[in-house]
């Protein structure tokens, strides 16, 4: 099933089961996935959503630097929603797995580090926290 056919399908959930609020932040995500064509850059289904997970975050951090708890809560339980429609991310451990099965297969030093970290995350598809995969890659080329 494509990711706007789910959506669809939770959406007609959602209006059954009358979660209001659940029901409005799937329909901006199906708004943005049909309005792919629209976009100068077409990106993906995948990306549009990630796209819009990425527009609730930043919005959060603004509510928590002005102190808005309800708008806070309010966003946290809207990404928590966008969430469920993006790829799960690998834990810090499988991280630090694929981390050394990279840095085993390539030849990097202290210097590339940043090279590394690009190579890296292109090359995991997106599945892992690029924070963590930063700080492990660093920690291994500078040999701590």
């Amino acid at each position: 099933m494509d990711l706007l056919a789910k959506l669809q399908e939770d959406m007609k959930t959602a209006m059954k089961t009358g979660q209001k609020d659940r029901l409005q932040v799937i329909r901006m995500l199906i708004s943005d996935v049909k309005n792919i064509d629209l976009m100068p850059n077409k990106p993906t289904a995948q990306q549009a959503v990630e796209a819009y997970a990425k527009k609730l975050r930043k919005s959060l951090e603004e509510y928590e630097k002005i102190n808005q708890p309800d708008q806070v809560q309010k966003l946290k339980f809207e990404i928590s929603v966008v969430e469920e429609y993006l790829p799960k991310k690998a834990s810090e451990e499988e991280t630090a797995k694929m981390v050394e099965e990279f840095l085993a297969a390539n030849n990097f030093t202290e210097k590339q580090a940043g090279q590394a970290i690009g190579t890296f995350i292109k090359s995991s598809g997106g599945n892992v926290d690029a924070a963590i995969a930063s700080r492990l890659i660093r920690q291994k080329l500078s040999g701590k």
